[in-house]
């Protein structure tokens, strides 16, 4: 939207009529396979979903964060949910 290199972004209207939407690239999908294997590839653009979900969430809560505080929460959402359903469970 403002040229930067993403994998993931959340639309928050201003107007709660309107609907918000997520938009996650996977473009690069064939790209990871390669470098880092099916699972990691999958694990990446699954962790931009729940990354974006989670602003989904803030934006419906009405979540007064600040900008750092909204990206740190989602961030941190992703990490501990991608951890809870991992089969190797290597949380950092």
């Amino acid at each position: 939207m403002y040229g930067d290199m993403v994998s993931g972004t959340f639309f928050r209207p201003a107007d709660r009529n309107r609907e918000p939407y997520i938009r996650v690239a996977a473009g690069d999908y064939e790209e990871l396979l390669e470098e880092c294997g099916k699972d990691n590839a999958l694990a990446g653009i699954l962790n931009t979903v729940l990354h974006e979900l989670t602003h989904y969430f803030q934006w419906l809560n009405d979540l007064d964060l600040t900008l750092i505080g909204e990206e740190r929460q989602a961030t941190n959402y992703a990490r501990n949910i991608m951890y809870d359903y991992s089969e190797t469970r290597d949380h950092p």
